[in-house]
């Protein structure tokens, strides 16, 4: 890419997806350079950049001065929400393209409360939620009907969100999450279904275009309880029922807030064929959606953000005329996500990358690493991409897959949380 070759790109995320990022870049001729406070050993991105800086990029003048000294063209922040306030304010000072406002971050990725209040103006259906606070009040209380769902605002990838079946439950774990969150807590309705649907759009000169839909699987894990996700599969079947009932006030939403170049996504529930979203992120999506919509449209949404990055225009992919979310091959990202235990050795996963179904892996954990009971993201280990020609293939695939890796703990035991068989990977397929 013409427009993109000998430019300077910053990178403040230092995370395996970042590393993925970093190593595109590389290719399409852009010196990177990764800056945060972590060490290489903790920031994959720094090890495969052209330079690591060691800096904290909160410091806000500190970073623009560098920024000047060092001939940076533009900087990447990817998929980490806390970043984006930084991003924004460090852009405008350095005169850097940038793609959303410090507006537009906290409506779309660091507060819950603020979104949801713009989805029910533009009629975006939106979970219903309980008005509490920590004076918890009776006539409040008594509004609840449980079991309830209580989550920070300011949080992402289901860190502090917590299901309360009692009143007992509820006011405990308020009271415990209020010390440290404050009135950044919403209670919401808990809607009780399986059916978790993610949509992207790529915003191109202010045009919204939907770029994918997928669906959320989770694994079934200890005592046979749905836990972490194990499957995001794409295309979802429910895309001609959201473009008939709800994506033209997405869309109006999101032109209305004045989004220009850009990749945003929606998350939320389907029940009884209606959509209830919760949440949503002005940032790159950590399925990274690109990785199947390059081969199967001929647009890359990575490619056209690293060029708004360094040249502040998308010129690389047109969004209007070659998106297409009704995918024309079966996708999913699988995540390895792993028991309670110390990683103690790793076999078969250079197999698995060199499977031709097998796009990318984006690589979370290492040997030595200690994974702790919980359902957050924090328990992958691998993210893969897997692309293949129909449902029954890639269960077939995902088959061989979770048979040839295996992730060992100190007791010599597996620690994948499930490990699939071909019927149980084509249900989750056709159930998205």
């Amino acid at each position: 890419m013409k427009t993109v070759k000998g430019k300077t790109l910053l990178f403040f995320d230092g995370s395996g997806l970042a590393a993925s990022a970093v190593k595109r870049a590389k290719e399409l001729g852009v010196k990177t350079i990764v800056a945060n406070f972590y060490p290489p050993e903790k920031s994959p991105a720094k090890l495969i950049a052209n330079e690591a800086w060691d800096i904290d990029f909160s410091k806000i003048d500190e970073t623009v001065k560098l920024i000047h000294d060092n001939g940076i063209d533009g900087i990447f922040v990817g998929w980490t929400d806390s970043h984006l306030p930084y991003y924004a304010e460090i852009c405008e000072k350095a005169g850097l393209p940038c793609c959303g406002t410090v507006e537009q971050f906290d409506i779309l990725s660091n507060d819950k409360r603020r979104f949801k209040q713009i989805c029910r103006k533009y009629g975006v259906p939106t979970i219903p939620e309980y008005e509490v606070d920590i004076n918890l009040k009776r006539e409040d209380l008594d509004k609840f009907q449980y079991p309830v769902l209580v989550k920070p605002t300011d949080e992402s990838g289901s860190r502090g969100v917590r299901r309360c079946d009692t009143e007992e439950e509820f006011v405990s774990y308020y009271k415990e999450l209020y010390e440290s969150k404050k009135d950044n807590i919403l209670v919401e309705k808990y809607i009780d279904s399986p059916k978790e649907i993610y949509l992207h759009y790529t915003v191109q000169n202010g045009y919204c275009s939907l770029s994918s839909t997928f669906m959320k699987q989770k694994a079934i894990g200890e005592n046979k309880v749905a836990s972490s996700a194990i499957l995001h599969v794409f295309p979802s079947s429910y895309i001609e029922l959201y473009e008939k009932t709800a994506h033209s006030a997405v869309k109006h939403m999101f032109e209305d807030l004045g989004l220009k170049n850009c990749v945003v996504m929606m998350q939320g529930f389907i029940y009884d064929d209606k959509f209830y979203f919760y949440e949503s992120g002005l940032r790159m999506g950590g399925e990274q959606f690109y990785v199947f919509a390059g081969p199967i449209n001929g647009i890359n949404a990575l490619d056209m953000m690293i060029e708004f990055s360094v040249t502040g225009k998308m010129t690389c992919g047109n969004a209007k005329e070659q998106d297409n979310p009704y995918y024309t091959k079966t996708c999913c990202n699988y995540y390895i996500s792993l028991k309670a235990g110390t990683i103690t050795e790793i076999r078969g996963i250079d197999d698995v990358e060199n499977m031709p179904q097998v796009l990318q892996n984006a690589t979370f954990k290492k040997i030595g690493d200690v994974i702790s009971a919980t359902n957050s993201l924090d328990r992958v280990i691998y993210r893969l991409h897997v692309m293949d020609d129909t449902p029954e293939a890639l269960a077939k695939t995902l088959e061989k897959i979770s048979h040839t890796l295996r992730v060992l703990d100190q007791d010599g035991n597996d620690m994948q949380i499930e490990e699939l068989t071909y019927d149980r990977a084509l249900e989750m397929i056709k159930n998205s």
